[in-house]
């Protein structure tokens, strides 16, 4: 009896040992966003699966961009100087793919000053050239590197605005789906999820276009207006419920997943993970970012998460800092799996000397 519950405790410290997946979002946040240089360092850390966002031009290009506009991470301003719109801005869907090659991206900056947003990264003046890139080329970026390597990362597509591009009379999810399958990733086993903050599209996605692959529910603050879904809904245990027969996952905003105080400060978890998991869906919050957070507060950040959250990844601009210290806390499944053959043989062992 004594065997069997010290294998049993074993066991049970083994299968809580698996570490939270590790999304890099955009990339990584030591070289421009979404790049493709930015996209072979996340694969490069580590990080279990790399996340994009995509955009139509206005010949039906998929952009990998995370903005509807190009402001932000080009320098369209100075090369097209006259085709804003009249808000000021230069929006993706109005220029063709042979003129989006012609831009070079930088480190993100405040359009309307140039200041940088996160001032430690990677400098917005270098003259180092970057590029914005295609789904095409990501995609083939990620296969190749997975053979090269060896290592088998993922892609996590988010469909930017489905609600913005039909206005312009573009379904931007039917050529989503379209350019996968060009390259035969249509199944819930290709390495490929995909993703996007108006959940009713996820629903056309799964109903009405047939896909089989893995699906995410992008979640933030109904008064952000990121689209017309209903996010207060749909982070009730009833909407997580009714997401459960649609999407494998949930990528909320991390205030979705616990309390905090006026401060800032962690004083509780929320009851989203708890519903997820009993409706059998995973949980990534975003988005984990050691820019804003000083000392030992991120890894703290991190730890809270992992361990009373019990989250099923992160969604973060540091994949290589969280990796590190989720691989520091874990006990590694190899070593669970030699102890708990060690106890096997000594409860067999026992058993034989008993029966002797």
């Amino acid at each position: 009896m004594l065997s069997f519950l010290l294998v049993l405790c074993v066991f049970e410290l083994c299968q809580g040992s698996q570490r939270p997946l590790v999304i890099g979002h955009r990339g990584t946040a030591y070289l421009p966003e979404l790049t493709l240089a930015s996209q072979s360092m996340a694969h490069a850390y580590g990080a279990d699966i790399i996340e994009i966002d995509v955009c139509l031009s206005r010949d039906n290009h998929l952009i990998v961009i995370h903005d509807i506009n190009l402001d932000g991470v080009t320098n369209v301003a100075d090369v097209f100087q006259n085709r804003s719109r009249s808000d000021g801005f230069h929006y993706v869907i109005d220029f063709d793919l042979h003129e989006l090659r012609s831009l070079t991206v930088h480190e993100r900056v405040r359009p309307l000053n140039g200041t940088q947003v996160f001032p430690l990264r990677f400098p917005s003046t270098s003259n180092v050239p970057f590029h914005l890139s295609t789904l095409n080329e990501t995609i083939e970026l990620l296969l190749n590197l997975n053979r090269a390597t060896g290592r088998q990362r993922q892609l996590l597509i988010e469909i930017k605005k489905p609600e913005y591009h039909s206005k312009h009379n573009k379904s931007i999810s039917s050529i989503v789906l379209a350019t996968l399958k060009s390259y035969n990733l249509t199944q819930s086993t290709d390495p490929i999820i995909l993703q996007t903050f108006h959940i009713e599209e996820l629903m056309n996605i799964r109903k009405n276009l047939s896909s089989q692959l893995r699906l995410f529910a992008l979640m933030t603050w109904n008064y952000v207006g990121e689209s017309s879904s209903d996010y207060d809904f749909y982070r009730s245990e009833e909407g997580i419920r009714n997401l459960s027969k649609v999407v494998q996952g949930l990528a909320p905003d991390h205030q979705f997943v616990v309390n905090y105080d006026g401060n800032g400060a962690i004083i509780s978890t929320s009851n989203f993970t708890k519903w997820a998991h009993q409706y059998g869906l995973s949980v990534y919050p975003y988005t984990f970012r050691k820019d804003l957070f000083l000392g030992s507060s991120f890894e703290q950040l991190v730890e809270y998460f992992w361990h009373e959250a019990k989250v099923d990844g992160f969604i973060t601009d540091n994949p290589d800092v969280i990796l590190e210290l989720l691989q520091r806390g874990e006990i590694s499944a190899s070593s669970c799996t030699t102890v708990l053959n060690v106890f096997l043989s000594m409860f067999t062992f026992l058993f034989h000397i008993i029966r002797i």
